[in-house]
C-alpha cells in the first residue's frame, strides 16, 4: 500500500468511494458494518501509479477543498446574518408598539381550546389533524399533506379549526418548540388539532390573526413562553399563561401594515436563504465532481479554478 499510494492521495481515494462504502454495509436493526473482504475486493478506483502525479492531484484537491470549505463557511455565516437581521427587525417593529396605549390581555381577545386526544383503538370518523410535526418554522399551517386520524365518534364543532385560528405548541420534549405559533388558512375539509397544541380563536373585530401570530413569534414573547413552561422532561404551557400575554393593539389597518412589512422582510430573508441553499448544494456537487475528475484523469488546476469561480 505504501509503495502504491502517496498517503494523502489514498485518503482522497477513500473519499471518492465513500458513498459506495456507506451503501455497501450489511446488517439489520439499524446497525450496518462493512466486511474486510468486501472493502478489499468490492470497490475499485482508477488512479495514476506515479507518485508525482498523485502529489499533483493532492495539491489541486487540497487547494480546491480549502476554498470550498471557506465558501461554505462564508455562505452559512451570511445566511445566519440574514436570519439575525430579520429577527432584529421583527423585534424592533413590535418594540415600537410595545408602549401602545391599547394593550389587551390575549385572554380578552381570544378563546382557547386544547387539541383532541385519540388512540389507535378509537373508532369513529377519520379527520385531518394538525400536529406538532407540522409546525416546523411555518407561519401558515401546511394543509396539503396532513395526517388523518380516527376519533371516537364525530368531530365536535368546538374541536374543529377554522380559517384565521392560531395554533400554538402546548407541550413537547423539546422546550424550544413550546409556544411556536402559526395561522390556519382556508380549509377544504373538516380539520382538528392535536392535544399537544392550543387553538387561539380571536375576536376579529379587534385583532388581525396574522398580526397576533407575528407578535407571538417575536423573540421576547417566545422566550417568555419557553421559560414559563412547566415540567422537567416535557415542557408545557397552559391557556392561563397565554391569556396573560399583553398584546399591543393598534387599529386593524395598522396591524395589516405591520404584517405587510414583516412579510416583505421575510420574503427578502427567504430569497437569501434559497440562494444560500443552492450555493451550498453546488459546492457539495463540486467536491464530488472534482473527485471524479481526479480519478478519471481529467483534473487540472485551471479547470478546478474555473469551476470554483462559477459557483461563486
Amino acid at each position: 500500500m505504501d509503495g502504491l499510494f502517496y498517503p494523502e492521495f489514498f485518503g482522497y481515494a477513500l473519499v471518492a468511494i465513500e458513498e459506495q462504502i456507506q451503501n455497501g454495509g450489511e446488517g439489520c436493526g439499524g446497525q450496518t458494518e462493512l466486511s474486510r473482504s468486501k472493502l478489499a475486493s468490492g470497490y475499485s478506483v482508477r488512479f495514476p501509479t506515479d507518485h508525482n502525479e498523485q502529489r499533483r492531484i493532492v495539491a489541486i484537491l487540497d487547494e480546491a477543498f480549502d476554498a470550498i470549505a471557506t465558501a461554505k463557511a462564508n455562505t452559512e455565516k451570511n445566511l445566519f446574518s440574514a436570519s439575525e437581521v430579520f429577527n432584529q427587525q421583527h423585534d424592533a417593529i413590535f418594540a415600537v408598539h410595545a408602549g401602545h396605549p391599547d394593550r389587551y390581555r390575549l385572554g380578552d381577545l381570544a378563546a382557547f381550546r386544547n387539541g383532541v386526544n385519540f388512540t389507535k383503538r378509537s373508532k369513529g370518523r377519520g379527520v385531518q389533524i394538525i400536529g406538532v410535526k407540522d409546525f416546523q418554522n411555518h407561519f401558515w399551517a401546511p394543509l396539503d399533506d396532513l395526517d388523518t386520524v380516527t376519533l371516537d365518534g364525530d368531530l365536535s364543532p368546538i374541536d374543529a379549526v377554522s380559517e384565521g385560528d392560531i395554533l400554538t405548541v402546548r407541550s413537547n420534549g423539546n422546550p424550544e418548540l413550546i409556544g411556536r405559533s402559526m395561522v390556519v388558512g382556508s380549509l377544504t375539509e373538516p380539520t382538528t388539532h392535536s392535544g399537544f397544541t392550543i387553538r387561539i380563536s380571536l375576536d376579529r373585530t379587534k385583532a388581525v390573526p396574522a398580526y397576533v401570530c407575528q407578535f407571538l413569534r417575536s423573540r421576547a414573547v417566545r422566550r417568555k413562553l419557553i421559560d414559563g413552561g412547566n415540567g422537567l422532561n416535557i415542557k408545557s404551557l397552559n391557556q392561563g399563561m397565554l391569556a396573560e400575554i399583553a398584546v399591543p393593539l393598534p387599529p386593524p389597518s395598522t396591524q395589516q401594515e405591520i404584517v405587510a412589512k414583516i412579510e416583505m422582510l421575510a420574503k427578502v430573508t427567504n430569497d437569501l436563504a434559497a440562494i444560500a441553499a443552492r450555493k451550498l448544494t453546488a459546492l457539495e456537487e463540486l467536491k464530488k465532481s472534482l473527485l471524479h475528475q481526479a480519478f478519471t484523469g481529467q483534473l487540472s488546476a485551471k479547470a478546478a479554478d474555473r469551476q470554483l469561480a462559477a459557483v461563486d
